[in-house]
């Protein structure tokens, strides 16, 4: 089984490390592959990796050591310059309150630097390259437990540069990413599995991550009794929502508040007070999701049937969403064409916040409840055909060839995962079946599209064309799974029906196609010959003991001529009438 926090022996470490309320289970849980997923998506450093390409990378990140701030940390879009040595002037373009420069974790600045170093530190073989990556880490390291207040949260920079970025930011996931590397860190987790860090300062980082998991779960909004979501920045001490820009009020946010919900998902320690978060947070995405709906930077919110929209800001103290323009509260409107043009293009006020918080849900409960020893996974939902069970179907994965991946990522697929084609025109998928007879049999298709957009295919059988113009509507999420109707004449025997894009988008993703025709099988089926009872099946020719069995319907189809040999059996003796 996979482990994507804390083992479990690392765990009981952790537990007994430091003042914290673990709570003990039979079996240990395994987080949701989606939100995996989305916690995998904050430990990139591929900016850097980027800039360096052409170049010894190693040179690169030593580098990047001579551009590191006094305090440890590291201003934010620094890439190219890393390209060379620093050679004087300012290191960042923020200043603190006393004129020095100032570290950040905003836009994954520091935490990317770090992973980076711990990379190299594994990898490179010159002893200077690694005496400077180990420093330059443990610098940085030391500037994350530095900055961090005193209730937990981390702010966006270091020192204080005396605006909102000194309150603990949620924005662009800023802390988020920052605690997934401590995480990894008080872990041991690659790339933080070696000797550039010493057990005694992991420890310190385990004590740290507690401390930042406590500040979450008190700076969760309540209204009316109800945990609901957060904001993108919180007070240091208070813990309450405050504002940021003249424009960014103090709110509850759609957006920011993702982070949260995934990384809680991912903790190991599954106790009351995060499942509690979580199901809050859930709760509200659904209450406040706007289904057919999405959001257009000139029009505000339109029609779009099976896309989901929720706003950035939403009210405090209740889930009225609004806008607001750079004067501040006194410009705030739930009319977006009320706010200037500037602001209504220059900022992303709404999006497809939830749809993925919401189709991992069910996946998030049965993790919780596969903690128990007692836990009996539910029966597999049954392949449908319309209302009615499919007699016959063919597993998505068990395709013949295909232009793309067998997956099992989003959840609610029947049987072993589904079919994931690339996002191409021409990519494919080919599935095998055998008509008993000649005819038209209709198949029924599950798939899953949450683009938003149709997805266009085809049919082919060799160089027959089946299905010229098939479309795929969007279900809402990829997750959400649909049934589809068609109709296809087939030949008897074996074919292999080919399902191809006809859009750069691809197809949708297919769980199964399913029948209830009897005479339609899966794979390759050899046909049986005709079983005859007895010759006087057929009708007495005009010569003695001779008898025609007519495969068809009328004398005048096709058939055979039995007759008596030697009085014993009949065989055949002829031809087709």
């Amino acid at each position: 089984m996979k482990n994507f926090g804390f083992g479990i022996v690392n765990y009981r470490l952790f537990c007994a490390t430091l003042s914290v309320a673990c709570y003990s289970f039979a079996a240990s849980y395994t987080p949701p592959a989606t939100a995996v997923s989305k916690i995998n998506s904050y430990r990139g450093y591929s900016e850097l990796t980027n800039a360096a390409s052409g170049m010894d990378i190693d040179q690169y990140t030593y580098n990047m050591t001579t551009w590191q701030i006094a305090n440890g940390g590291f201003y934010k879009a620094m890439a190219d310059k890393y390209k060379s040595a620093y050679g004087g002037g300012q290191k960042s373009e923020w200043r603190a309150q006393g004129g020095a420069d100032l570290g950040t974790i905003d836009n994954n600045a520091t935490v990317q630097e770090m992973r980076l170093l711990a990379v190299r530190y594994k990898e490179t073989t010159n002893s200077s390259y690694k005496a400077a990556f180990k420093t330059s880490f443990n610098k940085a390291l030391n500037f994350l437990l530095t900055m961090q207040r005193s209730k937990g949260g981390l702010p966006q920079v270091w020192p204080k540069r005396g605006n909102y970025s000194d309150q603990i930011t949620l924005n662009d996931n800023a802390m988020i990413r920052a605690m997934v590397t401590m995480m990894d860190i008080a872990n041991s987790s690659s790339p933080f599995d070696s000797d550039i860090i010493d057990d005694a300062t992991r420890s310190k980082m385990k004590s740290a991550l507690n401390k930042a998991i406590d500040y979450l779960l008190k700076a969760q909004i309540v209204n009316d009794g109800k945990l609901t979501v957060w904001c993108a920045q919180h007070d240091t001490n208070s813990l309450a929502p405050v504002g940021a820009r003249a424009y960014e009020l103090p709110s509850k946010s759609g957006n920011e508040s993702m982070g949260v919900v995934w990384f809680l998902m991912n903790w190991p320690d599954q106790n009351e007070a995060i499942q509690k978060a979580v199901k809050g947070a859930i709760a509200w995405y659904k209450k406040n999701k706007l289904k057919d709906k999405a959001f257009s930077k000139t029009a505000g919110v339109v029609d779009k049937a099976g896309s989901s929209l929720w706003f950035r800001f939403y009210e405090v103290n209740n889930d009225n969403y609004f806008f607001c323009d750079r004067d501040g509260a006194s410009t705030k409107t739930q009319d977006f064409m009320k706010i200037s043009e500037e602001r209504r293009k220059g900022y992303q006020w709404a999006g497809d916040y939830g749809s993925a918080i919401l189709s991992t849900e069910n996946a998030y409960l049965e993790a919780l409840a596969k903690m128990d020893d007692n836990y009996v996974p539910p029966p597999p939902p049954p392949a449908m055909c319309g209302n009615d069970t499919c007699k016959t179907f063919i597993d998505g994965v068990d395709f013949i060839d295909i232009l793309g991946v067998k997956e099992t990522t989003n959840t609610g697929f029947v049987g072993e995962g589904y079919a994931n084609v690339d996002n191409s025109t021409g990519s494919y998928v080919t599935y095998g079946m055998t008509a008993m007879k000649e005819g038209k049999y209709t198949l029924f298709i599950s798939f899953a599209n949450g683009d938003g957009s149709t997805r266009e295919y085809s049919i082919t059988a060799g160089d027959k064309t089946l299905l010229a113009d098939g479309s795929m509507e969007p279900t809402g999420s990829w997750t959400e799974w649909k049934l589809q109707a068609i109709e296809v004449e087939l030949p008897a025997g074996y074919n292999e029906l080919k399902f191809t894009s006809i859009s750069k988008k691809g197809m949708a993703n297919i769980d199964y196609i399913g029948w209830t025709d009897e005479n339609l099988k899966v794979g390759k089926v050899e046909i049986p010959p005709m079983f005859i009872g007895a010759a006087r099946a057929g009708h007495k020719t005009q010569q003695r003991n001779r008898y025609f069995v007519d495969f068809g319907k009328t004398g005048n189809s096709a058939g055979v001529y039995f007759k008596r040999a030697n009085g014993k059996t009949f065989r055949v003796n002829g031809m087709a009438k």
